[in-house]
Parts: C-alpha cells; sequence; structure tokens
C-alpha cells in the first residue's frame, strides 16, 4: 500500500484478518506482522531530499511539500492548506508535525503538491528532478517521491524472493499509478473495475469495481 505502516496496518487488520507482513509508502518500508518489527527501511540521503526541495522551490514557489520521517509525518503549512481535510481530518494527529520550515531527516517519503497541477502533470514535473528515485501518485492530487528500491513491485519482489515465491505464483490488485510496478511484475496482474486506463492497459486483466467485490471476485475463483 502507498499507506504509512503507522495509519495502514491499523487499517489492513481491521477485518480481524491473519496477516504476515505488511509493506507500506509504496514499498519503502516492511513490517512483519508476527513480531511488529520493521524489517526493512528505506530512506533518501537527507542531502537528496534538501536539495530536491531546493531545485523545486526555485523553479516554482507554488509547490508544497510533506515528509514521512521516521514513524511521523511532517507537513508544511501551504500542503496542509490544499489538502486540511484528506490528510489528518480536523486536526494533526499525534504522528503528524507541523513543518517548521527545514527539512526532516530520515525521510522515506516526500510529498509535493501545487495548487495549479494534478498529479499526472506533478508527475511530469517531478521526473527531471528525482533521478533514480521513484515518482508516482495514488490518485490524491499530489505527487509522492520514494527512494530508488521503494516501489510497490520491487519491494514485493524483494519478499517473494526471501519466500522462495516466483513471481508467476503471485497475485496483485489495482488501481492507481502507485500499482503499475506491482501489476507489471506479478505473475497475475488485476486492474479493478474503477482502475485508471493507464493501469488497465499493463494488467493481465480487470475484475469488477472496489464497491462491486472485485478483489473477493478473483481470490473465491482461485480457492
Amino acid at each position: 500500500t502507498g499507506r504509512s505502516h503507522m495509519g495502514g496496518i491499523p487499517l489492513a487488520t481491521s477485518t480481524g484478518a491473519e496477516l504476515d507482513w505488511f509493506i507500506g509508502s509504496n514499498g519503502g518500508h516492511r513490517v512483519n506482522l508476527r513480531t511488529r518489527e520493521i524489517e526493512e527501511r528505506l530512506c533518501f540521503p537527507d542531502a537528496e531530499v534538501a536539495d530536491l526541495r531546493r531545485r523545486l522551490e526555485a523553479e516554482d514557489d507554488g509547490f508544497a511539500f510533506g515528509w514521512e520521517a521516521g514513524d511521523q509525518l511532517h507537513w508544511e503549512a501551504p500542503f496542509l492548506e490544499l489538502y486540511p481535510n484528506r490528510l489528518t481530518g480536523n486536526a494533526l494527529r499525534d504522528e503528524d508535525r507541523l513543518s517548521d520550515g527545514t527539512t526532516p531527516t530520515e525521510v522515506g517519503k516526500m510529498f509535493v503538491a501545487h495548487p495549479d497541477l494534478g498529479h499526472s502533470r506533478l508527475i511530469e514535473r517531478l521526473q527531471p528532478h528525482v533521478g533514480h528515485h521513484h515518482a508516482t501518485s495514488s490518485g490524491i492530487n499530489f505527487a509522492e517521491v520514494t527512494p530508488h528500491g521503494a516501489d510497490k513491485g520491487t519491494a514485493l519482489a524483494r519478499l517473494c524472493a526471501q519466500l522462495d515465491i516466483v513471481a508467476e505464483e503471485v497475485v496483485a490488485f489495482g488501481d492507481n499509478l502507485n500499482d503499475l510496478t506491482m501489476l507489471e511484475w506479478a505473475g497475475r496482474g488485476v486492474a479493478m473495475g474503477n482502475a485508471l486506463d493507464e493501469v488497465k492497459a499493463v494488467a493481465d486483466e480487470t475484475t469488477s469495481t472496489n464497491v462491486e467485490f472485485g478483489v473477493a471476485r478473483i481470490l473465491e475463483e482461485l480457492v
């Protein structure tokens, strides 16, 4: 998932399902849900995060930023002005912090927004600046930049290699841009019926929408 482990694990386990691992932040970290140990966490070199911010601000002062650093989320005021409720509800959660104007260290994900750019255009603007790192979006009108190796497909491949599971044995579901690498890697990549056209184009097949129990339909077929 693109969600961090702070918010994603409670959501993933809320159904009572017994899960073994949680891969969050678009592949940036992996948590063993049996031991609650963070087995893997990828971070940017601190200097590269600050440099990316400087270069984007020099190009356009409309960019706004947020960061996932360690077990906290940091938001600049302009970012929260663009997304006051989407991110945190009516108030900042305990694990959220309003940025003091400096760039955090040990950043695992960088959020970039612009009032005049949707997520696709944002990614286009970011690509010349991110180098070998990964820029994507989960569908909200901001972009997410993660370190090299922190994308869903690569992270899933790493875990499967440890478990001696080959790609042909893996089924993956997705609906947005941050799912592309995962759907391309998995032996059976399934796009949701409500997925973006770009996602359906790379998937092996399309199921029904999320509200029509598209994932369950495929799982029932498998078992």
